[in-house]
């Protein structure tokens, strides 16, 4: 192989290379946008169970564990507010 043909090569290989890592970031961009739609999903059920108190069974688990997680979030903001107002 001469010298014009492996330069040849190699700039295929790196427009390849290029192309491959394109793709890949279209990938990750869609894979974000499909866990965002689940998030949005998981936000409207759970919308919805807190305005209606209705729920399948099969997320009651779930709800529980979100109404938990926000009381503790509250729980730990007032902490810190007591620990602001006490310096």
């Amino acid at each position: 192989m001469d010298f014009k043909q492996f330069m040849k090569n190699v700039k295929n290989e790196a427009s390849d290379a290029v192309e491959v890592t394109k793709l890949k970031a279209k990938i990750s961009k869609e894979k974000t946008t499909v866990k965002d739609t689940f998030e949005e999903i998981g936000k409207l059920m759970y919308e919805t169970y807190r305005k209606s108190g209705v729920m399948p069974e099969e997320y009651k688990t779930q709800m529980e564990k979100i109404d938990a997680s926000r009381a503790k979030i509250n729980e730990l903001n007032a902490e810190i507010d007591n620990v602001k107002m006490n310096n």
